[in-house]
């Protein structure tokens, strides 16, 4: 393995295995995703050095992979299901059936948004990764991070119905 890819491999692999288990529900699987995304990216690593953003071109490896881990086992991807009933709210809530309605509404909205959407949101809300590693993790810039957050954030708000509640045009609970 080139150095250039050893030293990319070590620096992405922790956060391609949180977003892959995210999807796959075990870190097994996740680990054996990676690993295949990794030697196809080696494969292609002089072709992904050519291009603007290696790290975009690995990414689109990675989210394919995962998704395709996902179908094969016969389940749609799990992130959403999973992360609603491990919100601290849930845990803590007054109300919790309406805590996970909520949540569970959020998610669901959260997996329709755009591809790029989708992501930034998960990698910045659902993982917790800041902007700037959400940019290098899916080889854009943080300009590029913000907007695309910005957007998702306006789109989530609109199909949860807080457009029509006179807020400040921000979701609380997804702010920057």
């Amino acid at each position: 393995m080139p150095a250039d890819l050893r030293a990319f491999h070590q620096l992405y692999r922790p956060a391609y295995v949180r977003w892959a288990e995210l999807y796959l529900g075990d870190r097994p699987g996740a680990e054996d995703v990676v690993d295949a995304a990794f030697e196809q990216l080696a494969e292609d690593w002089g072709e992904a050095l050519r291009l603007d953003s290696p790290a975009g071109y690995a990414w689109t490896i990675l989210r394919s992979r995962t998704l395709e881990a996902a179908r094969a086992r016969g389940r749609r991807p799990v992130v959403m299901d999973t992360a609603a009933f491990e919100t601290a709210a849930l845990r803590d809530a007054v109300d919790p059936v309406g805590e996970l309605e909520e949540s569970l509404s959020i998610y669901q909205a959260i997996r329709e948004l755009p591809e790029r959407q989708h992501d930034v949101i998960v990698l910045l809300y659902c993982l917790g990764y800041g902007v700037q590693e959400t940019a290098d993790v899916l080889g854009i810039s943080v300009p590029g991070v913000r907007s695309t957050a910005r957007y998702a954030r306006r789109r989530l708000k609109e199909a949860l119905g807080l457009d029509r509640e006179g807020g400040s045009g921000d979701l609380t609970d997804l702010a920057d």
